[in-house]
Order: C-alpha cells, then structure tokens, then sequence
C-alpha cells in the first residue's frame, strides 16, 4: 500500500496543479464535491444533541417550595432570575445592582455572552419581592446583587451548588443546573407561540451573520407577549 502524503503536502501539490487554470472558489469547491463522490467518502455524520431534560410542572413547583421554605431572600430572587429571564449562570453572577432598572421592569446583561449586551424583562409581579431585596442590598453597600457576607459576589460555582442543593431537597433526581433553567424558559415562551427572532432578543442568542433580521427590533417588541405569557408561569 502506498504511503499517505501529509494533507498539507497533498494540497500544496493540488494547488500547483489548479493554479495553472486560474480557477476560482466555486470551481474549487466543485471539483473536491466531484472528488468525494469519485472516493465514495460520505462525511461523518454530527452527533445529535440530546434534548435537556427539562423539569415538570409539578417539579418546578417543588423545587420552588424548596427554595420557599428554606427562606433566604438572595435564593428566592436568585431562582427566579434564573427562571423568569434566562440568564446564564455566569450572566447572573455580574449582575450589578445598577443594571437592575426596577422602574422599567428591565435588567441590563453587561456583555454577556459574545461580547452582546442586552437588556431582559422580569415579570410585573417580581417587582415588589426584586424591589424589597435590592433595597436590603443597598443598605449593605453592596455592589453586585448576589454577594456573600465577605461581600465577594457570589460564583457560577456556588449558584450550581445552590441550585443542586435544592433540587436534592426537593426529591428530585434528574440532573439540575443553572441553564437548565434557561432552557426551561426559552421552551414555554415557544410553547407560547413568541417567534424565534423575538425570543432572541431575550436570549442573547445572537448571530452575527444574520444581525439584519432584526436591527429594526428593540426589546418593546417583545415585552408585552413575554409579560402576557409569564402570568400563566407554573411560579409567580
């Protein structure tokens, strides 16, 4: 059997070879399509993402009376951030005090994830509880919404913890994350019938590629179908 040439010494000799007839990128592509069907090379097949296993109902509501019960203020407004906006863990622990707009029921995500920063809604009905608590956290001084005693804010590590901790408190045995909440969101406001595009804007989820779908779009766009769909949200 004949040695393979290295792949890069093979194309420098295809390119040699190519250069003589001053092809262009569409030619290119065409005959390497030609080439892999002449071999009989298929290419490999992605692998599936599997589905997040997202929570029930009725374990969405344990988990929250778990969290109710153990009555600590920073996990109650922790969970439903998480729930009500989204945001990622990491998102969630940066959140400052004055990203929280409270009179606009909105919460600013400083250059969240790829650099994007957006705004997310919270539901009307969170404004007390999220106004009472960031009162509680001004009067310490604080910076950043969640912060220990140290007045360190609080780490995507210790939310996971959190966030496991109740789950085991709550019997439920699937695995519980962070952006399993996300996740969770993001699927009801579809169930609701939000379109994609505007569930992007929530989301982060934001293609550079395809920015021009939605310059013409502005948070308002979605706000009153999130508020709409969020007074039917298994927790309030």
């Amino acid at each position: 059997m004949t040695e393979r040439i290295p792949p890069k010494k093979m194309a420098t000799k295809i390119a040699r070879q190519l250069k003589r007839y001053r092809v262009d990128y569409l030619y290119v592509k065409k005959v390497f399509q030609y080439v892999r069907e002449i071999l009989q090379l298929r290419t490999r097949r992605r692998r599936q993402r599997s589905l997040p296993d997202l929570l029930t109902e009725d374990e969405l509501r344990r988990f929250y009376e778990a969290v109710w019960n153990a009555a600590d203020p920073a996990h109650m407004v922790m969970l439903k951030l998480l729930v009500f906006t989204g945001l990622r863990n990491a998102e969630l622990a940066n959140v400052t005090l004055l990203d929280v707009d409270l009179k606009a029921l909105k919460i600013r995500v400083d250059s969240g994830k790829g650099d994007n920063d957006r705004y997310v809604p919270i539901p009307p009905a969170f404004r007390g509880e999220l106004t009472q608590y960031v009162a509680a956290q001004r009067a310490k001084r604080a910076v950043y919404l969640f912060e220990t005693n140290r007045r360190d804010r609080y780490t995507t590590r210790w939310i996971r913890q959190i966030v496991k901790r109740y789950a085991l408190e709550a019997g439920i045995e699937k695995r519980i994350y962070p952006h399993l909440f996300r996740h969770q969101l993001l699927t009801y406001l579809t169930q609701k019938g939000i379109v994609d595009a505007k569930i992007q804007l929530l989301s982060g989820h934001q293609d550079r590629q395809s920015l021009a779908i939605y310059q013409d779009m502005s948070l308002k766009d979605i706000e009153a179908e999130y508020r709409d769909a969020m007074r039917d949200f298994p927790i309030q």
